[in-house]
């Protein structure tokens, strides 16, 4: 009995093990982006409300090389939200939620941005990502519809390793086997 129950608490140990492995680590997280935004569609001329679409390049955490975002503004108010994506150069996504502040300067066609990105999973190494980023940015309107941007991000960012899960599965399949095997010599014992 003492042997079982020794093998029971090693493999306690082991499922502890792995199972801490797979938390999530805490990392931090920049980026720098520069590239294009487009109004894409007039919601509601009124406010005005529109629907901007921002295609960017630059660099940041984890090989990320690429971002886009689709979101929707009230002219009037500045504020906005919208979704985004950040893309890896191997190809992996991050994917966020965000608000934004658009914020008028003194200088005519010439904005301001701030505002807070909500990692919201991914494909590949970001898969299960949370966290989240503030950034700050500008964009200078290069016709009524189109502006050059420029953003900062800096935050941090919470990343699930993969290898835990594997580690939890093998755990378990040797869990398994133990049991199958103390089954086997009960009953042979028997």
């Amino acid at each position: 009995m003492k042997v079982h129950c020794t093998t029971a608490f090693v493999l306690l140990g082991v499922l502890a093990t792995a199972s801490a492995s797979a938390q999530a680590a805490t990392l931090p997280f920049s980026a720098t982006w520069s590239g294009t935004s487009q109004i894409v569609e007039v919601i509601d001329p009124g406010p005005p409300v529109v629907r901007f679409q921002t295609e960017t390049t630059g660099s940041g955490s984890f090989g990320l090389v690429a971002y886009a975002s689709k979101d929707i503004v009230n002219m009037a108010t500045g504020a906005g939200n919208g979704t985004n994506v950040f893309t890896a150069g191997n190809g992996d996504q991050l994917f966020g939620s965000f608000i934004v502040q658009i914020i008028p300067t003194a200088v005519p066609g010439v904005v301001d941005l701030m505002g807070h990105t909500t990692f919201t999973g991914g494909t590949g190494y970001f898969l299960g990502a949370s966290g989240g980023a503030d950034f700050t940015g500008s964009g200078v309107f290069t016709s009524a519809t189109a502006a050059n941007a420029a953003f900062s991000y800096n935050g941090s960012i919470a990343l699930v390793p993969e290898p835990g899960a594997w580690a939890l599965m093998a755990a378990g399949l040797a869990a398994l086997g133990w049991a199958t095997r103390r089954r086997a010599r009960t009953q042979a014992a028997a």
